[in-house]
């Protein structure tokens, strides 16, 4: 499984918005969102959401309860309605600095999920030689 391309869609009065048709059927019945270390969110599949869990949880427990408070404590669980959307708490939003339209961003395992303006900022401000350069050096 493998979630690629970017869609934009808004967020309706109710907080609620439609998930791309195209990353429904990869997402399952139940999917879990959850805000990251920069300004964007992340949704994962049930089971890339259990594989993640499980690699938090490995490690040391000096520095895994902060990790574990942001990231597990602030996610959310997910069913989309009869229509195929879903409703992103305010506290997420807040994070992703959301408040009407919104770009999914396939990127392989998981969906990110950005504020249109930080991803058109985002998207604007590649450094093409660093990318370059680490594709070579990786041999792609």
């Amino acid at each position: 499984m493998s979630f690629v391309g970017s869609y934009t869609h808004a967020l309706d009065a109710k907080k609620r918005v439609f998930i791309p048709a195209k990353y429904r059927d990869e997402l399952g019945d139940v999917f879990y969102i959850t805000r990251k270390f920069d300004t964007y969110l992340s949704i994962y599949t049930a089971d890339d959401w259990d594989a993640y869990i499980e690699k938090i949880e490995k490690l040391p427990e000096s520095v895994a309860a902060e990790i574990q408070d942001f990231i597990l404590g602030g996610a959310q669980k997910c069913t989309l309605d009869g229509s195929g959307r879903i409703i992103i708490e305010d506290r997420l939003l807040k994070h992703a600095k959301i408040d009407k339209n919104i770009v999914f961003v396939g990127v392989g395992r998981q969906i990110r999920v950005w504020a249109e303006e930080l991803w058109d900022e985002h998207d604007g401000n590649r450094d093409f030689e660093k990318m370059r350069d680490v594709l070579r050096e990786f041999g792609l």
